[in-house]
């Protein structure tokens, strides 16, 4: 009999209703967004209030400042609480914990939720990740599910699935980064030259984006996209794909068309970046997200190697 446990993440993932409907994954605790006039709004994941272009072009304007924050207390407990309460085990997956206070927030309060109730568990896995990364660990974990893995057997693989897990595309303004800390601004300001695309991936140990290397105009992107993918990703048969964007829907339906024809994929999901994450990222990333069959290799020193190479090819 397959264990109905319940698979839950903060607003560090990027989702539609399809994908909660269609994986059985349950629905995020909402953050809450300041925008620049000083009003605090809750995050707008499924962009029912206003379409992603308009919240993106909002951002040209640099001088306007969004600023993400993590979910009430009382909002995170009252959403465990009603799966502890259906006596479900938990398994949530934050965005992470060197890029928000959510996996610290969640680990409390679910420490406090398995206190009254003894016989549910909870474990908080800090995807050392963001965006597209943790969609994919949700659904990954929605299929392990379906295939039958216990609750535990499932926390076991997404622990390890989680260091596996690549990033391959652009952003074409790093500003945001920089202005919130996680990138150096003189790597920003080398990296917004006009015509020039920095490339990224997922270092596991700093839990975020690593510049590896810089392509000129999106025509190189694209040749070096699916080349990356299959220098990184082993044996790509019966792996899901994400591919999320800001402001760059038709760069990632390029992405995606070429995932389509190189890999055949049972799994693709296109999905725009939601906002709390997106007010972090900016405008101009488009990205897929995929895992390897090897762990990330440390400080991204054989990816950065590979990229390298792509680059000085014709």
């Amino acid at each position: 009999m397959k264990e109905n446990f319940a698979i839950i993440t903060d607003a560090g993932g990027d989702f539609t209703r399809e994908i909660i409907e269609k994986y059985g994954i349950e629905e995020t605790p909402m953050s809450t967004i300041v925008w620049p006039d000083g009003v605090e709004k809750p995050s707008d994941l499924y962009w029912d209030t206003m379409q992603p272009d308009q919240y993106f072009a909002m951002m040209n304007n640099k001088k306007n400042n969004f600023v993400s924050s993590i979910p009430s207390p009382k909002t995170i407990s009252d959403r465990l609480l009603h799966l502890a309460e259906a006596d479900r085990n938990i398994i949530v997956i934050t965005i992470s914990s060197t890029m928000s206070g959510g996996y610290s927030a969640f680990t409390v309060i679910s420490k406090e939720i398995m206190s009254l109730y003894p016989n549910v568990k909870i474990t908080v896995i800090d995807s050392l990740r963001y965006s597209g990364a943790i969609t994919l660990l949700a659904v990954e974990a929605a299929l392990c599910r379906e295939r039958g893995m216990t609750y535990q057997e499932t926390v076991n693989y997404l622990q390890d699935f989680r260091l596996r897990i690549h990033e391959c595309g652009f952003l074409d303004d790093l500003f945001f980064l920089a202005r919130k800390g996680r990138i150096p601004k003189t790597t920003a300001f080398m990296g917004n030259m006009i015509g020039v695309k920095p490339m990224a991936d997922l270092c596991n140990e700093t839990g975020q984006s690593m510049v590896l290397g810089k392509a000129r105009g999106y025509g190189k992107v694209m040749k070096i996209f699916p080349k990356y993918i299959q220098r990184t990703i082993g044996d790509y048969k019966n792996k899901v794909f994400v591919v999320t964007y800001s402001a760059r829907e038709p760069q990632a339906l390029q992405m995606k068309k070429i995932i389509e024809e190189t890999f055949n994929p049972e799994h693709i999901i296109f999905v725009p970046m939601g906002q709390s994450t997106g007010c972090n990222v900016g405008p101009g990333l488009a990205a897929a997200f995929y895992a390897g069959d090897e762990k990330v290799s440390e400080n991204c020193v054989r990816e950065k190697a590979i990229l390298e190479d792509l680059l000085k090819q014709k």
